[in-house]
């Protein structure tokens, strides 16, 4: 919520919208895993020359996100609706999972979900790190505008530089590519 208040929290957006979008935000963030997931999913199909089933499969997702939501409204107010979204968008990158691995005849599932656990790993320590250094900070520098910029800056830089130790230090080999890549820009510039 700090970084909801920080950001929007301006005017006549009050600590109630603040509340409803923190909320939302929330319960949005467990889909965005699978949003990663199918836009992978959904570029090898399109390699296949097989646009149709991604494509498919999205109004499929559409019919699960308003059931879902239909649903769940009433009893969750906002989280229902955005609750309808997560689901929907791990039903799409399921279905293109399953499909994806017969047409390939399977996938590296075991090496994908290790990786996973890593990564999920570290997230928990960035969030940990990251709300433990805003909450010393915010009560020493209080909520001005100055104040929150410190707070959260700080907490989200110091919990950052954690991530990025914790993803090093486990060899995810996906982060060592990544600073190949830095290193292959920062020696052309350099040359």
């Amino acid at each position: 919520m700090p970084i909801t208040r920080l950001v929007y929290e301006r005017g006549a957006f009050d600590a109630e919208s603040t509340r409803l979008t923190a909320e939302a935000l929330f319960w949005f963030s467990f889909s965005l895993p699978f949003s990663g997931i199918n836009l992978l999913l959904t570029r090898s199909f399109f390699s296949l020359q097989r646009p149709w089933l991604p494509t498919a499969l999205a109004a499929g997702s559409l019919v699960v996100n308003l059931a879902v939501a239909l649903a769940l409204y009433r009893p969750l107010g906002i989280a229902g609706i955005v609750i309808g979204t997560a689901v929907s968008t791990a039903a799409m990158a399921i279905g293109q999972a399953v499909y994806l691995r017969r047409e390939l005849e399977g996938l590296d599932v075991a090496r994908t979900l290790s990786t996973l656990a890593q990564v999920l790993l570290a997230s928990v320590a960035f969030g940990l790190a990251a709300y433990g250094i805003w909450y010393g900070l915010d009560e020493a520098v209080g909520r001005s505008l100055l104040g929150q910029l410190i707070s959260v800056g700080v907490a989200l830089a110091g919990a950052g530089s954690l991530y990025i130790g914790i993803v090093l230090t486990m060899r995810i080999e996906e982060a060592g590519q990544i600073l190949d890549l830095f290193a292959r820009r920062l020696r052309r510039r350099a040359s």
